[in-house]
């Protein structure tokens, strides 16, 4: 698996990113960005699929089209922009599939965290995650709910989170940039209000796929510093 991912400390707003080329696959498909931007301070993360060349052809447009549309202005209502953003990188997509035959069939997933002042706003589409780590109570929350098949079973009751896991379907997506002309992100309709010292953690499955979340909750929770807790987030 290929590993992206965002660590943001609200103490500061210092920022970590870190992606590798991991054991399963030879190209890293993955992309992120971070951006300050008239509404705040912008990360995006994103896992292409689709072939080598497919995966880190959407993985990127869906990055740089997210960047610019926030660059472009101040959005008033920013969960509009969230949805508007996602879907024009979702046109985009399929329009570059369309121009060259190799990259028909790439899509991406999407994660989007843009932090005004006090309030993160969240938005995502696929099965890459955002965590929030609560410093006070050292204990890690999973903020979105993956957009895939076995989810789809927890939800209905056919299938725990644990053996969801290692189910042999696991990363089968339900959603995706480039999938489809019509798109239907999740974009959370209350801002998260972080306490100084909360962490978020913005990952592809690469990360959350090969670490389990309590193992996740343990690096988090060490007094390691931010820098260092990416890279162990890695090699554990």
């Amino acid at each position: 698996m290929n590993c992206e991912h965002y660590l943001v400390n609200n103490t500061n707003l210092e920022a970590y990113a870190l992606s590798i080329t991991g054991n399963v696959r030879k190209a890293n498909e993955d992309s992120c960005g971070f951006a300050t931007v008239p509404n705040g301070e912008l990360f995006v993360v994103c896992d292409g699929m689709g072939g080598h060349v497919g995966g880190a052809t959407a993985s990127r447009i869906a990055v740089e089209q997210i960047k610019r549309y926030f660059e472009a202005q101040l959005y008033p209502n920013i969960y509009d922009a969230l949805r508007d953003a996602l879907c024009l990188a979702n046109r985009a997509i399929i329009e570059a599939a369309n121009a060259e035959p190799s990259l028909k069939g790439m899509g991406t997933t999407a994660c989007i965290v843009l932090v005004h002042e006090n309030d993160a706003y969240i938005a995502h589409v696929g099965d890459s995650r955002i965590y929030l780590f609560e410093a006070d109570r050292q204990r890690l929350f999973r903020i979105t709910k993956d957009h895939s098949f076995v989810q789809s079973l927890v939800d209905m009751g056919q299938l725990d989170d644990r053996d969801a896991e290692h189910h042999p379907r696991k990363n089968v997506i339900m959603k995706a940039l480039g999938t489809k002309d019509e798109l239907h992100p999740e974009v959370y309709m209350s801002p998260v209000q972080p306490a100084k010292g909360d962490m978020f953690l913005i990952c592809s499955d690469g990360l959350s796929g090969m670490i389990d979340d309590n193992a996740i909750e343990a690096i988090m929770a060490s007094d390691q510093s931010t820098e260092q807790k990416v890279l162990d987030l890695v090699i554990s």
